[in-house]
């Protein structure tokens, strides 16, 4: 009986294969990393070791009752995606078999199942193949997980194995650039934006574009040099010194491979003349420039007074003061030739 009931080495691998090649092959796959819980399993590490010879084995038999391995991800399965399992077990497949074996989702330590698939309804009995070999269950992600199960219950009058050998589920691919913030400011030295991204990979550089009175026909006015690849916070600026009075701003995000990206718009309206100082990005983590007439002397301030840095704006360029290394707090600039300040915050530096 053991034999019998021993089934599906081929069972589900001609519809692993139909899906899979309609998958553009840009699809990132991630695959399971620890072994959460385990009954009637043995070698239960070999389902995490992405190995295509070594296999967790699932022993199901009226002595033992069912049998079930939960495993999770590194990181989370997005809904739209794919998943699936890779399993052997034995030659002949059984309807019967099928009916008691089931996949269950997780999202982390919740004891409610996201989603509960028997796996005789993820398979079109048409496909399948008598041949022997490894078969993969394959499934379409409708709510997003972290975890995996595969669970079989015992047979009234026969036990039978199931070997797992590895589990995948889609991941999200990262953008290319995560823009974090989009600001801008009309100063006396026209206007300033300010912008920052999260991360970057593969970036070349932004393009700056405006658009006058309303927000289309937009046009390019200047280009700024982006990191490239990074994890760690970048702050940029760029200065519009001819900006009309009502100004929309958007960045064009080129990767370097020509594929681009927009930003939301920022709308900015040109300053009565007597806004003379700005300061900006605020908050900031490494650097504020300072904008302002030109001859404008000026200096930074912390909350007690005490000067830290001082400067003098020059025709055509607005000078950037390093705050890298100032603790996170608040801190102001102020014009030397009128006494007004401008108060901005330091705000700490992201890992």
């Amino acid at each position: 009986m053991h034999n019998l009931y021993a089934s599906i080495r081929f069972a589900l691998l001609a519809i692993f294969c139909l899906s899979f090649v309609q998958r553009s092959h840009a699809v990132q796959l991630q695959y399971v990393t620890a072994v959460v819980a385990a009954k009637n399993v043995t070698n239960a590490a070999h389902a995490i070791d992405n190995s295509a010879t070594t296999a967790a084995t699932l022993t199901a038999s009226t002595l033992l009752g069912g049998a079930n391995l939960r495993m999770s991800f590194g990181s989370s399965v997005p809904a739209g995606g794919m998943a699936g399992l890779v399993i052997q077990a034995g030659s002949n497949l059984d309807l019967s078999l099928l009916s008691g074996m089931t996949i269950r989702t997780y999202m982390g330590s919740n004891v409610t199942y996201e989603e509960n698939m028997p796996v005789g309804s993820l398979v079109n009995l048409s496909l399948l193949s008598s041949n022997g070999g490894k078969a993969t269950v394959e499934f379409p992600v409708s709510k997003p997980f972290n975890q995996v199960e595969l669970r079989i219950a015992g047979l009234l009058n026969a036990s039978f194995d199931v070997d797992v050998y590895s589990a995948y589920g889609t991941v999200a691919a990262p953008l290319p650039v995560e823009l974090a913030a989009f600001q801008g400011k009309s100063t006396a030295g026209g206007n300033a934006l300010a912008w920052s991204t999260a991360s970057e990979r593969n970036s070349d550089y932004f393009v700056v574009e405006r658009a006058d009175t309303s927000p289309e026909n937009f046009r390019s006015i200047g280009k700024v040099q982006s990191a490239g690849t990074t994890t760690h916070r970048t702050e940029y600026t760029f200065v519009d010194a001819y900006p009309a009075a009502l100004s929309y701003y958007r960045l064009r995000q080129v990767d370097r491979d020509g594929t681009t990206s927009f930003s939301p718009v920022v709308t900015v309206k040109k300053a009565a003349a007597s806004e003379s100082l700005a300061v900006y990005p605020n908050p900031a983590t490494e650097a504020v420039a300072v904008a302002a007439a030109p001859g404008t002397r000026f200096a930074l301030f912390d909350q007690l007074g005490r000067q830290l840095q001082a400067g003098e704006i020059q025709a055509g360029a607005n000078p950037t003061l390093d705050v890298r290394a100032l603790p996170g707090g608040v801190y102001f600039v102020r014009d030397l030739n009128t006494g007004n300040s401008i108060r901005f915050v330091k705000a700490a530096a992201l890992e």
